[in-house]
């Protein structure tokens, strides 16, 4: 596993590289029959991520994990909250930035490492340990893809979601990924006619 640690390395400058990438934005509404649609391919790549995640633990690389958990947390909060878009636009830049990496260190394993990626003779931790090393990057920019297709619908769709009924929110306004419009007030302005100073 000498080969696998040592890539862990490679991932230092991450959470540097995602703090200054801006997050799109798109018009205020709910989300499009095509985004719900999507929430069942997203379920799986967490749960492969999820796995990842379990083999990046065992394998010690606690960066990786770190980066990993916040990628599984993301998208598990986002299809447990309708397809929310801002943890979805979120999960879609991490995983990008972090299948870039990961994809680094596959190639690094893959050139550089004394042992071959899959290896009988090493046992079954260290090959489940390389199948997730593969997934991790495959998973990272499948995800990105599925959250760019969802952006270009909700925002071709302006962010009207037409197609969308929220039924537990039926009778109230639904803003999604936008702040609550501001109470109208009843405030009026003083009319009628005025009276001067010393006016019997």
């Amino acid at each position: 596993q000498v080969g696998l640690r040592g890539a862990a390395h490679n991932v230092s400058a991450l959470p540097q590289l995602a703090m200054v990438i801006p997050m799109p934005s798109v018009a205020a509404g709910p989300p499009t029959a095509f985004t719900l649609s999507m929430s069942r391919y997203i379920v799986g790549l967490v749960a492969v991520q999820a796995f990842c995640l379990a083999m990046k633990l065992a394998m010690l690389d606690f960066m990786g994990s770190l980066y990993c958990g916040i990628l599984v947390g993301l998208g598990y909060y986002a299809v447990t909250n309708d397809m929310n878009f801002q943890a979805l636009m979120m999960y879609g830049m991490l995983g990008l930035i972090n299948g870039i990496f990961d994809l680094v260190r596959v190639l690094d394993v893959v050139f550089k490492s004394p042992v071959p990626i899959f290896a009988p003779s090493m046992g079954v931790m260290y090959n489940l340990g390389s199948l997730a090393l593969i997934l991790a990057p495959v998973t990272g920019f499948i995800g990105a893809f599925i959250v760019y297709k969802v952006y270009q619908d909700q925002n071709a769709a302006g962010g009207s979601g037409a197609a969308y009924t929220n039924l537990s929110s039926a009778s109230q306004p639904v803003s999604y990924g936008a702040a609550a419009p501001a109470p109208k007030s009843n405030f009026q302005t003083f009319s009628g006619s005025g009276q001067k100073l010393g006016d019997a």
